[in-house]
């Protein structure tokens, strides 16, 4: 008996997301699809010569490439590490910062805040320890942390249970040998 109350229960769900599932595609991707279909295949038809298709994909790299000319902007700028204004003074940064993606801070019902991105070129073990350390002292035992090669995470309230912290970094696949650190600080 329970099992076949059990078999017509999932019968049902699967029922209902298959008519779900159904009923979605069938109002807006299929008329989306012809409509997308066509213009594809006019589209193939229409550059007889494959000069003008592999024009289209040019201005496509392009644009690819402001962004990363933006990404330049910014190291350029970050090369000052601004820190933002409500972060603690005796926050220590590593030697080599390369970039500062993003330095915000902010007061909100009284409640100051701070968010600092950066990368370094520093070891992945010196940003560990750097920040373990300083950590350490701010949050005691009132900790959680994730440290390997690969990870960097430690968050906490601090002793006197007046501020937050929160580090997570790690190295970038993108780019060999650099770190990023995210950097969260708040009152509480």
């Amino acid at each position: 008996m329970y099992t076949k109350k059990l078999i017509m229960s999932l019968s049902l769900t699967l029922s209902l997301l298959a008519l779900s599932a159904c009923g979605n595609a069938e109002d807006k991707p299929s008329t989306e699809s012809m409509q997308t279909t066509a213009p594809a295949t006019e589209t193939v038809q229409t550059p007889a010569p494959t000069t003008e298709a592999e024009q289209t994909p040019a201005p496509t790299t392009e644009p690819e490439q402001t962004p990363e000319a933006t990404a330049g902007s910014n190291e350029t700028a970050a090369g000052s590490a601004d820190l933002p204004k409500y972060l603690p003074e005796d926050f220590p940064m590593p030697e080599n910062v390369t970039e500062t993606i993003l330095s915000n801070a902010e007061e909100n019902e009284g409640k100051k805040t701070a968010l600092l991105i950066f990368r370094t070129t520093d070891s992945m073990e010196s940003v560990t320890k750097l920040y373990d350390d300083y950590l350490a002292s701010k949050l005691g035992d009132q900790s959680v942390k994730t440290i390997d090669p690969k990870n960097l995470i430690i968050q906490g309230k601090t002793k006197d249970d007046k501020q937050s912290w929160s580090i997570i970094g790690g190295p970038l696949a993108s780019q060999e040998g650099t770190v990023e650190v995210n950097v969260i600080w708040s009152e509480i």
